[in-house]
C-alpha cells in the first residue's frame, strides 16, 4: 500500500522481515496482524487451507483471551458448502464436532479445544482465527493425546512476548 495518511491500516502483504519469522513464513497465510504489526489491532490471521493441511493437525490448547474460528467454502454458487471436513474438539471431555459447510466458532478465554484437523479436502476454503488480544497466547495440552499421535501435530506454546 502506498504511503499515506491512513495506509498504515491496509495491510495486502506482509513486510518481507515479517514473512521471514514466526507464522509469516507459512506460505498459507494469506495475511495475519498482532499489534506488533498494525499498531493497535488484535491478533488476526487469514489462510487458504489446502492440500497441505491435510497433513498437520492442531494439538489439544487454550489461549488467555477469547477466539473466533471461521471456516469459509469458496464455492460461488453455495457458500455454505465448506468442500471439506474438519474435526474440531471441544472441552475437557474432548467432544467430537465435524465441521462441513461454512461455520463459525466461538471459543471462550481457557476454554480447551482442539485437536482441529481437515480429514477431507475436495477443494481449497479458507480459515480465519482471530483471538481477542494484541498477541497470540497459547498453552498446549499434549498429555491429552496418544504419544503416537503427537507427531503429526502441531504444539504452541507461547505467552504473547514472542518475536518468532
Amino acid at each position: 500500500m502506498a504511503e499515506t495518511k491512513y495506509g498504515k491500516y491496509f495491510l495486502n502483504e506482509l513486510v518481507p522481515e515479517v514473512r521471514q519469522r514466526g507464522f509469516g513464513r507459512n506460505p498459507a497465510f494469506v495475511v495475519w496482524t498482532d499489534d506488533d504489526i498494525i499498531k493497535g489491532s488484535q491478533c488476526f490471521s487469514v489462510m487458504v487451507m489446502n492440500e497441505s493441511a491435510l497433513k498437520v493437525a492442531h494439538g489439544p490448547h487454550i489461549h488467555k483471551d477469547p477466539e473466533i474460528l471461521v471456516a469459509l467454502g469458496m464455492n460461488p454458487d453455495d457458500p455454505k458448502d465448506l468442500g471439506a471436513e474438519i474435526e474440531l474438539y471441544m472441552g475437557k471431555e474432548m467432544e467430537k464436532h465435524i465441521i462441513t459447510e461454512s461455520t463459525l466458532v466461538y471459543i471462550p478465554a481457557n476454554f480447551l479445544h482442539c485437536p482441529f484437523r481437515v480429514t477431507k479436502l475436495d477443494r481449497p476454503f479458507i480459515f480465519i482465527q482471530s483471538q481477542y488480544a494484541s498477541k497470540m497466547t497459547e498453552t498446549s495440552f499434549k498429555k491429552l493425546v496418544k504419544e503416537e499421535d503427537r507427531e503429526n501435530m502441531l504444539f504452541l506454546n507461547m505467552d504473547g512476548t514472542e518475536t518468532d
